[in-house]
């Protein structure tokens, strides 16, 4: 999400947020979480000297959008955590002799 500024500030932070988990939060809550969690706003002094400038352009390039785009749906998906295969539904019908048997009155 950084581009090549490689900055994260609290709107592309919010854009992730928002993304990820479909949820809103102002700049000035994202700014006030980063700090309770002890985060704060650092700039580098100077690149890296090691710092490949042409392959920090292809990379950005070639290999970023592919990051990008993976976790994204083709598809809206669902937000709820419980799958619908497990949710509770109600028991078939009994059948047999104790069928007229209500199991919460025996």
């Amino acid at each position: 999400m950084a581009g090549p500024d490689q900055t994260w500030t609290p709107a592309r932070i919010k854009t992730v947020i928002g993304r990820r988990s479909h949820k809103s939060m102002t700049l000035s809550a994202i700014a006030r979480m980063l700090h309770r969690h002890g985060f704060s706003h650092q700039v580098p002094a100077r690149p890296a000297t090691e710092r490949n400038e042409e392959a920090v352009i292809g990379w950005v390039k070639e290999t970023w959008p592919q990051v990008e785009n993976s976790w994204r749906r083709s598809t809206p998906g669902c937000a709820s955590k419980t799958k619908p295969a497990s949710r509770w539904r109600r028991p078939p019908p009994a059948s047999g002799p104790d069928a007229d048997i209500h199991p919460s009155s025996g």
